[in-house]
This record gives structure tokens, C-alpha cells and sequence, in this order.
């Protein structure tokens, strides 16, 4: 059994004669009743099972049930009266604040309110702050019109309520105690202070016996290596003995909840891969991390409010994917690939956002596709509960949601709207999953309890009330005890641990640094001591939590990193006098090998250094055959081959392929097609390069405007971007320009007559046939040169060597009949105009030819060389050779979608695991994954 987290027999007298004993927070409370139950249950005999409950409560609790045990006697104090709710008190601050006109008034709402907060517990108000500077002036309007719609609605601050609770007791309305015991306090405001005064005349302050404890700081690199070197050690620790109480306090938990959780995680899993920081149902849990999540962020009511978010205008198409995919929702009931290509749907869409509509039109099937189920006889979308999902988000489009209404009627809207939605799934919960959606039907009641405001509201308001309310729910999952408990600085204070290692403990963090509220002149809030405005105060508050910790744990470790980004960072004066800890002082515990955990410390996730857990096989792809598999890609198959063999493989004859992303404006593919069609009607119309040459320059232009424009109004139907006048019109000036550039490029060009454009060929290699489309054919004389455009920079080596990296130009020549004299890529690249080729008669001005060269010759040769080249590629990619083999590192990295298939990243390794496989079992063959 494990150690109680508190020193019982501090509380045993006080307890024992019914006293009332007050902590600043409710997890200390609850600490120490848990620890007298476990005390009182091994004194008492089998035959007595109960006992009288300890008198034990947070200070906050304590009030709260002094003020409704004067709501009970309806006593004339509080008769009428109520206490302002969280989300009720953000509105009537929006209300005060948004009169003076500011600029998102919302921003000031949270400011306003601690103030004020502040200022009361302090019991003081906000006529006695002094100054004339606007931020006064404007804070004192805020409150005093706050104030005047609290009273109008006979509401009062949870601080005001505390002071009719003083009044109480000096009525005798509430009974006195006759002692009070505080425990766990190092500062309580002077309004707190004041009340518990007032409700006894003897308070006393319980303070934990002071105890040998052994001290070791330790001084890390890093935060993140300090956090693992924490997280390390505490496993180590468990792992020597379960049966302890080993701490770890991270003074800024909340705001590192996500890394903290990882880190420790791993830590664990590292020790014993049997045991996990989370708690799924039937795993026995070993750390707890007290500080909670807000229900926001807690997977099923993130669920829930994404999915009423969706009709809410236009939804980032990763919402409506986070839909589709959600276990949460009706969808996670429909085939897998009818998601798959609903999300395909969507994604070819190249929109960044959807409305409701828009999501139900792309993902509705419109004809049957594949037998998934989903379609009757007749083709039309089965009447089965299939696709009910869908035909639910169309009634709710339907319906009318623009109309205000009360909260109670959004409540039961919401309500109505996610289970017509399927939520929370069909899955069975599991206990942290049943306790959020406890925690979520409570969020409803006081979402309905809003209706207090007197307000109608429409969908957007309520929605933004209701996810307020979920921001400012703080969710602690309900866990079985642990023996590793993850602290904040003040939620560790006063609690008892075997072990406990402090983290952060550098100069900035610890004393707490000042912070002078905005709206309270500074002078002020010293005058009155007010919180985090004196360093001194600071000071005494750290000194009394360290010394606490000293006092409560057996060993205590404090640590500090050296630097943070480039800054250097030094221990804080309070532990600077602490020796450096030494690898045999933290062994005195027989931690084993920790000398490895501080030495050298592991910069990446453990399970980077687990034993290879896969099945590793040396296989060979089969060769490719015309009948019984089509392939498609082109000129790009061979130019795949020549980077990438195995990309070549997953691509052209396993049909993968990226997820298409959406662009802003149009893709660099969009703008290269359009270049292609505008040129295509141009030369379809001229012919001729003499034609071109007759032109005047105005004629030149008004043609070139006019088909420019006859081209974007037909793709603005395909392409949102080009509907809307100002994008339009400057793409226009940019295709003007460009080709206006490129077109007195083909001014310089010898006569030549266009005789194919967009013309179909085909090239063979054994039982490989590839398709093409040339861009262009130009007859010059009695020449024939290929042209293909090029909107990006282009590189004649590209398509030389062994492995040529773009073939897109030898296969056009390889495929010409009659044979083409040359070929070219026209780079229609702003400020890069130009040709780009080779011929056997030099139409290129960038060809760059000796005067003794033959030409036709040096053509012949290339042709061969390309024809052997390709011929290659082509025989690699019909007998199945597809290995992991990268020959161009630059065009690979344009195909990062593909390493989750290819494992570039661990191909040293795994061909060192296959080696080994092949000298022990005699396998053989070429590697692939």
C-alpha cells in the first residue's frame, strides 16, 4: 500500500475534536481527509466500518457554504440575491467595456475582471485607486457600469458574497467555531484573512515539523534535458521500489501539460514497457498529473464542438476531414473508403474552407463507383442507414438557424444536432471518456442557465458562449492513486513525498518575478501589497515553499537549466547554496546506472532505441505485364525510373499518389496549363511565323488581350480565384507581359510554319508503350523541330547521361515519324526568356557549336545515346527493379509524399538488417521494404 501523501498525525488532535481545518486549495483537502480515512480504517476493527467525516475544506469551499447556509434560512443579507456566474460576468463585462468604443473590447474583459477580483480581495475598491492616466479612468468606468448591471440584476461578485458572509457571522445569523486550523497557506488576501478572523477567535497556523532531508541540486543543459533527466530518474525510482512517493513539481505545468505528459510517458514506457502514463480501462496507472485539461481540448467535446462549429459559415477543410475521420461522429460507422474518396472529393476541390453545403455537394455520391454497399438496383443513393449522416447535415442546412432564440432552445438544438450526428459514436466509452461526457452534460446546464441574461441570441453568440464555457471547465480525469504524482509549485506545496524532484528552479522562475497589474498605478498596488508587487513579498513566499518542501520530503532534488535558446541562466538565489549533486549522492539510493541518465541523456524518444520490430523480407517486384495490369504517367514514368526506381514502382504501378493540397490563387501546374491553352489558340489561329511578323504591335496586343481574357472567363467556372475582378485582372497584366516577352522571342526565329499542336504519339520498349502529347510541332524549311513549353527554369543536362532526369524531350524525338531535326524547350520564365535545346542544324541561337562540328552526325549520336538511355530505364521498369536507389537528390526531394513508402530515412538500417537475414538464411535477392 502506498504511503499517505499527507502526515496524518498533524491533523489527528484537530480532527479528533472536530475542528474546522481550512487549505488554500481543494486537492490538499482532499489529501488530507483520504490520508485520515486510510488511518482511521487500519486503527478501527472489522466490525466498525464508518466514521464521522473530517471537518476539512478548501477556504473557497468553506465560503461557498457559509453563503448557502444563508440562502437556506433565506436570510434578509442574501435574500434575492445570487452570485455572478463566470460566463455571466464576461458578458456584463463585454457590456461595460464595449460603451468606450474600443477596438475588440473582448481583449479587455479578462483584465478588467481580475482587477477587480484584486481589488476586493484586497478589500478595497475601485474609487480608492488614485491617478488621473487613462487606464484608470477607463477602469473605473468599466467597473462602474459592470456594477450597475450586476445591481439591475441583483447579482454580486463571489468576493462580495464573502463579505455578506462576514456580515453574517457578526450577526450571529452564521456560528463561530471556536478554532480554525490553516494548513498549506503562504499568502492569503487580506479580505480571506479578515473572514476567517471573524469566524473564530482562535486560528491557528499548522506548520509541518521540520526533518532531516538530504538536498542535491542538479544542473542541466536544458529545460528539455532537465525534464527528462526528472522523468528518468522517477521511473528508475519506481522501478527499484513501487511501493514509494516520488514527486515531480514543474512550476509552470499548466502551460507545458502536453510536453510534461510525453516526456514522462516515455520515461515509464523506457522502464517497463507494461505501464503508461495514460489510463485506459484495465491498465494499472503509475503517475497522476494534477493539473487539468480544459474540456475544450478533451477529445470528445473538442468532437462535439468542432461538429456544431461546422454550421457556422465557411469550416477549414481540415475540420470537415477531422469529421469524416472521427470515431465520435455518425461517419465513423460508413465504409472506410467511402471516406477515403470523400476526403479525395474535397481535396480536388483546391479550397481551403467549406460551407455545410459545399461539404454535403462534394462528398454525396453522384453515381456508383464501387460496390461498397451504398447504392440500391437503380443507382440512386440506398435508403439503409448508410448515409444517414449526410442526409441529417442536409435538414439541419435546411432548416432555419439564423433565428435568435433563448439558451435553453440552442441547448436542446445542440443537443438534437449531435445525436442526429451520431455523437458520441457507437464505440463503447471508456472511463475517461464516460467522465467527459459527464463533464459535458453539466456544461449544457449552465450553458441553459445563461438564459438568467435575458437575452435572445443567434448561432454564432450562443456558440461562442458555449465554447467559453468549455475553455474555462477545467477537466481532472477522476484516476485510481499513483505513486508518481506530477505537481504544480503551489499544488505540491504541503503534501509529503519519499522523493520529489523541483524542476526549473532558475533565477527568473523562482522567486516569482513582479507583475504590476495594466490598470492600477504601480505606487498603488505597492502601497497595499498587492499581488506580485513587491519583490519582497515574492522573496518570503518562495522561501516559505521551499522550506515546506524541505520539511515534507525525504530526499528533495532541485534542478536548473543553464541556458534557454542563447540566453544563460543561473540557479536561483535560494538553492545557489546547495552543492552541485554528484553521481554517488544520487546513487545512495542504488539507483542503478544513473550515472547514464546524467552523463549522456537521451536527446530522442526511447522507442527510436527499441529493438527492430518488424518482419524484414529481401523480395523482388514482379516484372510488369500489359495484360494483367495498365499503367499510366507518361514521359514521367521513365523520368520517375531514372531518379528513383522504387518511386517509380509505388507510383506508376501501385497508383500512388499525393494528397492534393489547396493553393492560394493558382498552383504553379494551373499556371503552366494556362500558358499551354492561351499559346495553343494563338498558333492555332496564326500558323505561321510569317503572320505573326505582319502583325502591328496594337494588333499583337488587342489579339493577345482578347484571348487571354476568352481564356480566363472559360477557367474561372474550375478556378473560384479567377471570379473575382482584382485577381483576374492582374493575372491577365501578367500573362500580357510575359507572352508579349516570349513572342518577340519567336520574332528572332528563323521563318517557320506550326504544323502540330497538342498532337498524340507513342513510343515502345519491348512491353512498354508510353503515351505522349507534344506541345508543338514547327516546320522550318524542310526541318522539323519539336517545342515543348516550360513555365519554370530548365537545364539542357537534364535529359543527358545514362539516367536522364527529365526524358521528356528524347522521347518526343524517339517517337517523331517522320524523325525530328531537333528539339527545344521554350522557357517562358519571367526575366529567363528562351530556347533550351539541341537540333542538326542550329535553330537555336543558344546552341553552342564549334565551327568544324558536324551537326547531323552529333544528332545521329544523340539520338543513339538517348534510344540506349531510355531503353534502359524502360527494361528496368518492365523487369521489376525497385530498389530504394536515389540518382538525383534534388527531383527525389520533390517526392517527400513517397517516404512513408520508401523509409529513405532507414534504409542504412534496413539494409543492414536484410544482410544479416540474407548471411543467416541464404536468401537472396534485392532489397525492398
Amino acid at each position: 500500500m502506498l504511503p499517505a501523501l499527507i502526515d496524518i498525525s498533524l491533523f489527528r488532535d484537530a480532527i479528533e475534536r472536530d475542528c474546522l481545518i481550512l487549505t488554500p486549495n481543494q486537492r490538499l483537502a482532499a489529501k488530507i481527509t483520504q490520508a485520515w480515512g486510510e488511518q482511521i480504517s487500519a486503527d478501527l476493527t472489522q466490525s466498525c466500518s464508518a466514521w464521522k467525516q473530517p471537518r476539512v475544506y478548501s477556504v473557497d469551499h468553506w465560503l461557498r457554504a457559509c453563503w448557502d447556509e444563508l440562502q437556506d434560512q433565506n436570510h434578509s443579507l442574501v435574500r434575492g440575491l445570487a452570485i455572478v456566474g463566470t460566463q455571466q460576468s464576461r458578458y456584463y463585462w463585454e457590456r461595460a467595456i464595449a460603451d468606450d468604443g474600443l477596438e475588440q473590447p473582448v481583449n479587455f474583459v479578462k483584465l478588467a475582471g481580475d482587477t477587480l477580483k484584486a481589488l476586493e480581495n484586497w478589500n478595497l475598491r475601485a474609487d480608492q485607486v488614485p491617478g488621473e492616466n487613462p487606464s484608470v479612468e477607463y477602469f473605473k468606468r468599466w467597473s462602474g457600469r459592470f456594477d450597475e448591471l450586476l445591481r439591475r440584476n441583483k447579482l454580486l461578485t463571489i468576493q462580495r458574497s464573502w463579505q455578506l458572509v462576514g456580515q453574517g457571522f457578526d450577526c450571529s445569523a452564521l456560528n463561530r467555531e471556536a478554532e480554525i486550523m490553516v494548513y498549506g497557506f503562504q499568502s492569503t488576501p487580506p479580505l480571506q484573512a479578515a473572514l476567517i478572523a471573524t469566524a473564530s477567535s482562535q486560528v491557528t497556523r499548522l506548520e509541518s515539523v521540520n526533518s532531516p532531508t538530504e538536498v542535491v541540486r542538479i544542473e542541466a543543459e536544458d529545460s528539455p534535458q532537465e525534464l527528462r533527466l526528472a522523468a528518468s530518474w522517477a521511473a528508475q525510482q519506481l522501478k527499484i521500489n513501487p511501493e514509494q512517493r516520488i514527486g515531480i513539481v514543474v512550476p509552470e505545468l499548466n502551460s507545458s501539460l502536453q510536453r510534461v505528459a510525453r516526456v514522462v510517458n516515455e520515461a515509464l514506457n523506457t522502464v517497463d514497457n507494461n505501464t503508461r502514463l495514460e489510463n485506459p480501462d484495465g491498465v494499472k496507472v503509475i503517475a497522476n498529473i494534477s493539473a487539468g485539461t480544459a474540456l475544450r481540448d478533451t477529445p470528445m467535446v473538442h468532437s462535439a464542438l468542432l461538429m456544431i462549429g461546422l454550421l457556422k459559415d465557411k469550416r477549414p477543410l481540415s475540420e470537415w476531414l477531422h469529421l469524416l475521420y472521427s470515431p465520435y461522429s455518425a461517419f465513423d460507422q460508413l465504409p472506410l473508403s467511402f471516406r477515403a474518396d470523400s476526403e479525395m472529393q474535397l481535396r480536388k476541390r483546391n479550397r481551403f474552407d467549406f460551407s455545410l453545403s459545399q461539404f454535403i455537394t462534394a462528398v454525396t455520391p453522384k453515381h456508383k463507383s464501387n460496390d461498397d454497399g451504398l447504392y440500391n438496383k437503380d443507382n440512386q443513393l440506398d435508403e439503409s442507414d448508410a448515409l444517414n449522416p449526410l442526409r441529417n447535415m442536409r435538414d439541419y442546412e435546411r432548416r432555419q438557424i439564423n433565428s435568435q432564440q433563448s439558451f435553453a432552445a440552442w441547448g436542446e438544438f445542440f443537443v438534437g444536432y449531435l445525436t442526429d450526428l451520431g455523437w458520441p459514436g457507437k464505440r463503447t466509452a471508456n472511463s475517461i471518456e464516460y467522465q467527459q461526457r459527464q463533464h459535458w452534460n453539466r456544461l449544457l446546464e449552465q450553458f441553459t442557465g445563461l438564459d438568467n441574461l435575458g437575452i435572445e441570441v443567434g448561432l454564432s453568440t450562443a456558440f461562442k458562449h458555449l465554447q467559453q464555457l468549455a475553455q474555462d471547465s477545467v477537466f481532472h480525469p477522476q484516476t485510481a492513486d499513483a505513486p508518481l504524482q506530477i505537481l504544480g509549485l503551489l499544488e505540491g506545496s504541503g503534501l509529503r513525498f519519499d522523493q520529489l524532484w523541483i524542476v526549473d528552479m532558475h533565477s527568473q522562475n523562482f522567486p516569482a518575478s513582479v507583475a504590476i497589474n495594466q490598470l492600477l498605478p504601480a505606487e498603488f498596488q505597492r502601497l497595499h501589497q498587492m499581488p506580485h508587487s513587491l519583490p519582497e513579498r515574492e522573496l518570503e513566499i518562495a522561501n516559505q515553499l521551499l522550506q515546506g518542501y524541505k520539511n515534507n520530503n525525504g530526499r528533495l532534488i532541485v534542478s536548473h537549466p543553464k541556458i534557454r535558446g542563447e540566453e544563460q541562466l543561473d540557479p536561483s538565489p535560494l538553492i545557489s547554496d546547495i552543492p552541485l549533486g554528484s553521481h554517488k549522492l544520487l546513487n545512495s539510493h542504488k539507483l542503478d546506472n544513473s550515472h547514464k541518465l546524467f552523463d549522456s541523456p537521451q536527446p530522442h524518444p526511447p522507442w527510436l532505441y527499441q529493438d527492430y520490430q518488424c518482419q524484414l523480407l529481401a523480395d523482388q517486384a514482379p516484372p510488369y505485364s500489359p495484360r494483367l495490369e495498365t499503367i499510366r504517367g507518361g514521359s514521367n514514368l521513365l523520368k520517375n525510373q531514372s531518379i528513383c526506381p522504387f518511386n517509380a514502382f509505388v507510383t506508376h504501378r501501385l497508383k500512388a499518389e499525393p494528397l492534393e493540397e489547396p493553393s492560394q490563387g493558382l498552383s504553379a501546374l494551373d499556371r503552366g496549363s494556362l500558358l499551354h491553352e492561351i499559346l495553343f489558340r494563338l498558333w492555332g489561329i496564326w500558323k505561321t511565323s510569317a503572320t505573326l511578323q505582319a502583325l502591328s504591335d496594337q494588333q499583337l496586343q488587342q489579339q493577345l488581350a482578347t484571348t487571354i481574357e476568352q481564356t480566363l472567363t472559360e477557367w474561372a467556372p474550375r478556378h473560384p480565384i479567377l471570379r473575382g475582378d482584382r485577381f483576374r485582372g492582374l493575372e491577365q497584366q501578367r500573362l500580357e507581359k510575359l507572352l508579349t516577352q516570349w513572342l518577340e522571342e519567336e520574332k528572332l526565329r528563323p521563318p517557320f510554319e506550326v504544323v502540330e499542336l497538342e498532337s498524340k504519339n507513342s513510343v515502345r520498349f519491348g512491353d512498354l508503350e508510353i503515351n505522349l502529347r507534344l506541345d508543338r510541332v514547327d516546320q522550318i524549311g524542310d526541318k522539323l523541330l519539336i517545342i515543348d513549353y516550360k513555365s519554370g527554369a530548365v537545364k539542357e543536362s537534364s535529359w543527358s547521361g545514362t539516367r536522364p532526369v527529365d526524358p521528356q524531350l528524347p522521347l518526343y524525338v524517339l517517337a517523331s515519324n517522320p524523325r525530328a531535326n531537333g528539339c527545344a524547350f521554350a522557357q517562358i520564365k519571367g526575366g529567363k526568356i528562351k530556347f533550351v535545346g539541341s537540333t542538326d542544324s542550329k535553330f537555336l541561337a543558344s546552341e553552342k557549336v564549334t565551327g568544324d562540328t558536324d551537326l547531323s552526325q552529333q544528332w545521329a549520336e544523340q539520338i543513339d545515346a538517348w534510344q540506349s538511355a531510355l531503353s534502359n530505364l524502360a527494361d528496368e521498369f518492365v523487369n521489376g527493379h525497385a530498389s530504394v536507389e536515389v540518382y538525383d537528390q534534388t527531383q527525389f526531394g520533390y517526392q517527400d509524399y513517397l517516404l512513408p513508402l520508401n523509409r529513405w530515412s532507414e534504409e542504412a538500417d534496413i539494409n543492414t538488417e536484410v544482410t544479416g537475414s540474407i548471411n543467416t538464411t541464404g536468401i537472396s535477392g534485392e532489397p525492398s521494404q
